[in-house]
């Protein structure tokens, strides 16, 4: 006895372009409500030269502009071919890893100060990313923390 299976009709597994407004419409509405968050933000008394307000700010309304960017280019642009790869263990796993880096980072820098838990962190993406010798799991995360500690506990004065 032969079992046969029904030949699915027409190609599903490229994503609709109502499917990828609606994740620009998502966006969206983050960015709304990140604004709208942002504009309750209280200012200080007195005048400053950058409200608080203004990375909030920027970053929902950046939200809003790229969103409404994604759902327009959906509609206007030509039909794309299928140019994605599917979606395999290894890339699952080092979303994965890089998720459990940032949630490991978090805690980490929690006890111990930022240079050390920013370094292991950079180095654990670099390994993570695939980079292996001394200058990509040594040098470059060294580098990269000391110039974000450089930018944000020295220039910008945020706590550390």
């Amino acid at each position: 006895m032969t079992h046969t299976h029904p030949v699915p009709q027409g190609d599903h597994s490229a994503a609709s372009p109502w499917r990828e407004a609606a994740l620009g419409g998502v966006f969206l509405v983050l960015g709304v409500v990140i604004l709208v968050l942002a504009r309750s933000i209280e200012l200080p008394g007195r005048a400053l030269a950058v409200s608080p307000r203004i990375w909030p700010e920027s970053l929902g309304i950046g939200m809003i502009g790229m969103s409404v960017l994604q759902i327009v280019s959906v509609f206007i642009s030509a039909p794309k071919g299928d140019d994605l790869e599917p979606a395999t263990r290894v890339g699952v796993l080092r979303v994965a890893g890089f998720v459990l880096a940032t949630l490991a980072f978090g805690v980490l820098w929690y006890y111990i100060h930022f240079l050390a838990s920013g370094m292991v962190f950079v180095a654990a993406l670099t390994w993570i990313a695939g980079g292996r010798g001394i200058k990509d799991l040594i040098l470059f995360p060294a580098g990269i923390t000391v110039v974000l500690y450089a930018l944000f506990a020295i220039v910008l004065r945020v706590p550390v």
